[in-house]
Order: C-alpha cells, then structure tokens, then sequence
C-alpha cells in the first residue's frame, strides 16, 4: 500500500528534491572550468576630439582619414577558471556535512515507511477489534431485549414486574441500541481511515478478517541492545550530530584566510573569421587571498550558533535513544501482563455468564429484583469486551 500513499509521495518527492539541493550547494574541490563566446560592437565619436580632421600619408601615397565616427568590433572566445584550495578542510567539512544531512532525511523517509507501516496495523487490528465489538453489542442489544420481553409479559399479567422495572428494562434496551449504533459509527470512521492511509476512496467498504487472531509471536527477551541502533530515526539522529559536529568545524576555521586562483586563456579579435586565429591568442593568470578582519562579531556569533546546534543535536539523539528503549521495555513488560490479564478473564467470563443465566432464572421466579439482573448482564458484557 505504501506505492499508493500519498504522504509517502510527498516525502519521496521532498527527498529528490534535498538530493538535488545538496548537490548544488556542494562547493567544488576541484577547479571550476567555464567556457564564452562573446562580440561586441562600439560607435566612437572623434569629433572634437585631437582625431578631429587628422589625415595621415603613408609612404605608399595611400591617405588615412579619420572621421567623424569609427566602429569597432571586437570578438572573444575564452576558457577561465577558478579555484579555492582546500587549505583548512573548509570546503571538503562542509560538503561532509551536507552529504551527512541527505543520510538524515534519508533514515527520516525510511522511518516514515515504517510509521506508516506500523499505523496501518494499528488501524487494521483496530478495525477488526470494532467490527468484534459492534458484534458484542449487538448481543446485548438481543439480550436486552430478552430480558425486556420477560418483565413485558410478567408487567402484563401483573405477575411480580412493577411498571418501574418495565421502564428499567426498556431504557436498558434503548441504550443497547444507541451505544450499538456509536459503536458501528466508530467502526465506519476506522474503515475510511484505513482506506485513505492505502490511498483508495473512503467508501468504507474495505474487507476486514472477522476476528482476531488468537496467535501471536513471542518476542526474545534477550535481544542485543544494538538492535536498536538500525531504527531509522535512531541513525538518522546521530546522522544529524555528525553534520553539526562538522558545521562546527567548519565555522571554527571561517576565520582563516582563503586562497584562490584564476586562469583565462582565449582569442580576441575585430574580425569574428580570426576568433581561432593563433596570433590573436590572450591569457591571464591571477591569485587572492582573503583574510577577515573585521566582520562586526558575525564570525564569532556563527561559531556560537554552531555550537549550539551540535549540543541540540546530541540532547535529541539521547532523548531519542532513551524514548526508543522506553517503548521496547513498555511492549516487552504489557507483553508478559497482557498474557496474565487474558487468562484471567477467560475466567472471569465464565464467572459471568453463569452468574448472569443464574440471575434471569432466580428473577423469573420472583426471588430477585431486575437491578440485580442488569447488573449481572452488564458485568458478563463489559468482561466481554475487555477481551
């Protein structure tokens, strides 16, 4: 059902998508290499200027004129480069810690899996457990009406029923049959939302088993602790700590100097057929380096977020851990009690019907008031239901 579910679509497609965000801010260990192809065109005005008018003699008697306004075209073709070493480990921390955050949310949509897995069960057994209940109640609705159909013949021939137990006896049914309606309205509401948690139309038709199973698996009580650490949600919050531990890192050293270096190499030329002419051939080479000073406290302020950040992460991680272990220790405790209760009950059914069957004969025979019939009805029901 999980291809089907559509919070687990939305989750995948948040995933895809901090996939692709962490590769884009990744900063590259290695240069970056960028390739333009560029022209432009430029209008120049001489005029008043000392180009002004000016005629120029070449030996070849050709004459040189400038006029008014020249145009020049100029034409680039370049390859450049760029980059920051490494020196400090800022650049290869900080792409750790984002791949160390794409692991966090990955374990956060597997453990999603599993909490969508485990509230499908949960509704489904819920659901089962109601339609068992709603068939209970509909029991009592009979057995109501058994015992009103007794004190409504009895009050009838004025044998031992007073109209107060005739009323008694009715409203008992009236309210069989409104809790037996709730029950079945509760039932209705647990069918649609199991049907949506699968993705189909909440029509509230989807087929159920019609009882419980009576087998369940034991669990070892010796299981290795470690166990727990392949929880998704265990290891995706220590994923968290390892990338603030390195953000940490990473804003300890913001205040060492950077390094960088830039390289271009390219033709440039007023004609576009001599772009990958040799002889118009152009280069540059080119360093930096970048030390902060001054920046009004903010270095100091990131250091302190970033500590901040990793403390937070490691208090969530134990209290993560902690509430983990307190869930197994919880189910493996009302495991062992919940053996213990059924028996008990078994028992005390058995108790209840029996003194139930022995309250409707002694009240037929007039040697006991109906309250104490209800009561016994009552009590065989609920013992019922609690198994």
């Amino acid at each position: 059902f999980l291809d089907n579910n559509y919070d687990l679509k939305i989750a995948l497609l948040s995933l895809q998508a901090s996939k692709s965000l962490s590769i884009f801010n990744k900063s590259n260990l290695l240069p970056d290499l960028s390739l333009g192809l560029g022209n432009s065109i430029m209008q120049i005005n001489n005029k008043g200027t000392q180009f002004e008018d000016i005629e120029i003699s070449l030996p070849n008697g050709e004459i040189i004129e400038f006029t008014e306004t020249d145009i020049n075209e100029n034409h680039k073709l370049n390859l450049s480069s760029q980059w920051e070493i490494d020196l400090w480990g800022k650049i290869s921390s900080n792409n750790l810690s984002i791949d160390k955050t794409l692991k966090a949310y990955q374990n956060d949509f597997d453990f999603l899996k599993f909490s969508l897995i485990s509230q499908a069960i949960k509704i489904y057994f819920n659901v089962v457990e109601l339609n068992e209940q709603v068939n209970l109640d509909n029991s009592s609705v009979i057995a109501n009406q058994d015992v009103f159909n007794i004190v409504e013949e009895r009050y009838n021939k004025g044998i031992g029923a007073s109209l107060l137990d005739y009323r008694l006896a009715k409203s008992n049914l009236l309210i069989s049959q409104a809790s037996l309606e709730q029950r079945k309205m509760t039932l209705d509401s647990y069918k649609r939302q199991l049907e949506t948690l699968i993705g189909r139309y909440p029509a509230g038709d989807i087929l159920i088993s019609s009882s419980l199973s009576n087998y369940l698996p034991t669990i070892p009580r010796n299981l290795p602790s470690n166990v727990i650490q392949n929880r998704p949600d265990i290891v995706s919050s220590y994923n968290k700590i390892e990338s603030s531990e390195l953000d940490l890192y990473n804003a300890n050293r913001m205040k060492y100097p950077s390094f960088n270096l830039t390289s271009s190499i390219g033709t440039s030329s007023g004609e576009l057929k001599d772009i990958l002419n040799g002889d118009a051939l152009v280069w540059g080479l080119g360093s930096n380096i970048l030390l902060p000073i001054f920046q009004n406290g903010k270095l100091k302020a990131n250091e302190d977020l970033a500590e901040s950040i990793y403390e937070k992460a490691k208090i969530e991680y134990y209290k993560t851990l902690l509430e983990a272990f307190s869930e197994i220790e919880n189910k493996l405790a009302a495991s062992q009690m919940l053996d213990t209760q059924v028996l008990l009950l078994i028992e005390a059914l058995d108790e209840a019907q029996k003194t139930y069957e022995l309250a409707k004969d002694r009240y037929n025979k007039g040697l006991i008031d109906l309250l104490t019939v209800i009561d016994s009805q009552k009590r065989m029901f609920n013992t019922e239901s609690q198994m």
